[in-house]
């Protein structure tokens, strides 16, 4: 049941934090008791102790989630500054007043000069409240050439300027990022999708390499597609059973330091921490295969091989998983802001105008079909 406090209302309505009070967190040992049977795990060479389940803030966080998530000893929280314009790390920032030597606090620019992410970074501290985060990412770069030097550069300035004690970058490909990062050798941990639709099979190799690395790896969009029920035209009675099942499941992945699902209600996090001290079990394998077969047709597995093929241009993975954003999250405003991230070109593209799709899924997904959805719908 979710908490009733006036909490809520007084963190949501803040703007912006002063300068003054900002706090400062250097040891990277948690002071909060952990939750109980939980063995906390290292961020790669950053040596920070995380909790296996983190917070993802999300665009306009609930304060009782935040609340709920640190009260049981959640460690590891997570923003961006483009995150509801601005309104995740105005709220994330109030409710961290007097907690922030507790927490382990990564934010995101999605600016791509020095001077913009210079500009991003002040920003965010004046709003979070605080004088460094613990790490700084690259937000939302999906090949090597979305990452110049400049943007490298103004990156390391930041770490060197203390505002930050590591920076990473935030991918849904990992595979084509993995050799980059290693050889930049500049960052220190990768966010990245990893679940039981999207893993195993196009995944656990870079992961694995980036994990020898000493790279942090923090694994994203864990719950999305087997936790909620989607465009399924049936109820889906095994949602909180599916969300344990799905992070228990990334758990199990040793190269994963920590997980950053978004929870909607007080349940939902009492859920995320229960899989931080349960076995995966033969049980949660049913629950999660079944999930995935429910929604083959409909669910865009990441595995990247139609990139490039449509002849027209269409980004068909980044176009799939926006309209997961809505489908499957339940969040059309951030589905449709995404979508109007895209060039003009690519939005007026319509898929309806061709007789056939040249994209064949091995996954099964109805490619076609959902393309014209997500036109139809976010345009």
């Amino acid at each position: 049941m979710k908490h009733k406090t006036t909490r809520r209302t007084f963190l949501q309505a803040g703007i912006v934090m002063p300068a003054a009070g900002l706090v400062s967190a250097r040891s990277p040992e948690v002071l909060l008791p952990k939750p109980l049977g939980v063995v906390y795990r290292t961020l790669g060479k950053t040596g920070l102790k995380v909790t296996p389940v983190g917070c993802g803030a999300g665009a306009i966080p609930d304060p009782d989630i935040l609340a709920r998530a640190f009260d049981l000893g959640v460690n590891y929280f997570d923003t961006a500054r483009i995150y509801g314009q601005g309104k995740s790390e105005q709220i994330l920032g109030r409710f961290l007043q007097g907690k922030r030597d507790k927490v382990v606090l990564a934010s995101k620019t999605y600016s791509n000069t020095k001077e913009t992410i210079l500009k991003d970074i002040e920003t965010s501290l004046k709003t979070l409240g605080t004088d460094h985060v613990d790490i700084y990412h690259q937000h939302s770069r999906h090949t090597p050439k979305e990452i110049t030097d400049e943007m490298i550069e103004a990156m390391e300035l930041v770490k060197q300027q203390g505002k930050t004690r590591f920076i990473g970058v935030s991918t849904h490909d990992p595979n084509a990022m993995v050799d980059f990062i290693l050889n930049v050798g500049k960052f220190d941990a990768v966010q990245t999708t990893y679940s039981y639709a999207i893993g195993a099979p196009f995944r656990d190799a870079a992961i694995a390499k980036l994990h020898s690395a000493g790279i942090g790896v923090i694994a994203m969009k864990v719950v999305i597609a087997t936790a909620t029920p989607g465009p399924i035209p049936k109820e889906n009675h095994l949602s909180n059973e599916a969300g344990l099942a799905a992070i228990k499941w990334v758990l199990r992945n040793p190269g994963i330091s920590t997980t950053v699902p978004f929870a909607e209600t007080i349940a939902e996090v009492e859920i995320n921490v229960r899989a931080m001290t349960e076995e995966f079990t033969a049980q949660d394998e049913k629950i999660l295969f079944v999930r995935s077969e429910e929604i083959r047709e409909l669910y865009c597995r990441m595995c990247f091989e139609c990139k490039g093929k449509c002849p027209k241009g269409v980004p068909v993975a980044d176009e799939l998983r926006i309209l997961a954003y809505n489908d499957f999250a339940g969040n059309f405003h951030q589905a449709r802001e995404a979508f109007w991230d895209l060039p003009r070109e690519i939005r007026n593209i319509r898929c309806s105008d061709c007789a056939e799709c040249v994209i064949k899924c091995r996954n099964g997904v109805k490619v076609r079909d959902r393309l014209i959805r997500a036109q139809e719908l976010l345009s």
